[in-house]
C-alpha cells in the first residue's frame, strides 16, 4: 500500500559538472529515494564513485543519450513499482531551497485534482517576477523542481520520448489541462535554475536576456513546437499562442544578440523540414 507522502526524486544527468553533487545535496534529505539517470555516452568513474557514496540512490547508466523524456519515464515507472506516490523531477543544474518538498506536499493536501506542484524558478539575473498570491494555478511548468503525482502520471500517460528533449514538459502540461488536472505554482518557493546559458544585453535602456542555447536545441524546439501545434491547435489554441509568442521572442534575441546565429537559423529550418517529413526522435 502506498504512503501518500512518500517521495522519490529523479535527476537526469549528461556530462555533469562537479557542482552536481552540491545541487543534489540541497534536496537529497527532503526525499525518500533518488534515481540518478545518466544519459552520458561514456561513464565517468569519478562521478559513479561519488554517486555510490550517497545513501538511498539508484544510479542508472544508459550508455547513450536517450533523451530527457525517456529518462524521466524510467524513473517514474520504477518509483511507481516501489510504491512512491510522488516524483520530484530535477535538472542537474538546479538547487532546491530548504523544506521545498514538504511545502509542495502541503499544497497537494489542500487542493484537489492536482497533477503538478511547481516552485517559482529563479536564475543568475533574478528575472523571475514577484507575485501577490502565495500560490497560483498556471498552465505550464518547467520540469525542474516539479512534484508530480504518479497516480496522475499513470492516468494521462508518459512523457513523449519521440520529442526527445524540448517541449517534453510543455506537452505533458497540455495533457494535464485536457484531463482537468491543475498545475499549481508555489510563488514563495524559489528554485535556483540556470536555464541554458542565460546572458544580459541592453539596448536603449531596455534589458534582454538571450538564452544562448546550443544550435541543436533550436532544431528540437522548432520541430517539436510544430508537432505540438498539430496535436493541440483545435483543443488548446490559447496555450499554443503563448508558446509561439515565446518562440518568436527567442528567435528575435538570436538574431539580435547571439553567436552562431546562422547555424541556429539553419537548425530551425532543418527542424521545419523534418516536421513536414514526419521525422521524430533523436536527430543530433
Amino acid at each position: 500500500m502506498k504512503n501518500e507522502r512518500k517521495v522519490a526524486g529523479v535527476v537526469v544527468i549528461y556530462k555533469p559538472e562537479n557542482n552536481i553533487f552540491e545541487n543534489i545535496n540541497t534536496y537529497i534529505n527532503q526525499i525518500d529515494y533518488l534515481f540518478i539517470i545518466d544519459n552520458s555516452k561514456e561513464e565517468c568513474f569519478e562521478t559513479k564513485t561519488k554517486i555510490h557514496s550517497i545513501e538511498k540512490v539508484k544510479y542508472i547508466f544508459n550508455n547513450d543519450n536517450i533523451g530527457i523524456a525517456a529518462a524521466l519515464n524510467i524513473a517514474a515507472r520504477k518509483a511507481s513499482e516501489k510504491g512512491f506516490s510522488f516524483l520530484l523531477t530535477m535538472d542537474q543544474d538546479s538547487r532546491a531551497p530548504k523544506n521545498m518538498v514538504e511545502n509542495l506536499l502541503n499544497i497537494y493536501e489542500k487542493k484537489e485534482n492536482i497533477g503538478i506542484v511547481s516552485p517559482l524558478h529563479s536564475n543568475r539575473y533574478n528575472t523571475h517576477l514577484k507575485f501577490e498570491n502565495e500560490n497560483d494555478e498556471v498552465k505550464i511548468a518547467m520540469t525542474s523542481g516539479n512534484l508530480l503525482s504518479l497516480e496522475v502520471f499513470k492516468k494521462v500517460g508518459e512523457f513523449r520520448s519521440d520529442f526527445f528533449i524540448d517541449y517534453v514538459d510543455i506537452e505533458f502540461c497540455f495533457r494535464l489541462q485536457l484531463n482537468s488536472y491543475k498545475i499549481i505554482r508555489a510563488n514563495r518557493i524559489i528554485l535556483e535554475h540556470n536555464e541554458a546559458d542565460l546572458s544580459s544585453k541592453k539596448i536603449l535602456n531596455k534589458t534582454f536576456y538571450p538564452l544562448n542555447h546550443k544550435p541543436f536545441r533550436l532544431y528540437y524546439k522548432t520541430r517539436n513546437l510544430l508537432y505540438l501545434r498539430s496535436m493541440y491547435k483545435n483543443s488548446l489554441p490559447h496555450l499554443l499562442k503563448i508558446e509561439y509568442d515565446s518562440f518568436y521572442r527567442t528567435l528575435l534575441k538570436i538574431i539580435l544578440f547571439e553567436k552562431q546565429k546562422f547555424l541556429k537559423i539553419k537548425m530551425i529550418l532543418i527542424g521545419m523540414w523534418d516536421y513536414y517529413n514526419s521525422i521524430k526522435g533523436r536527430k543530433f
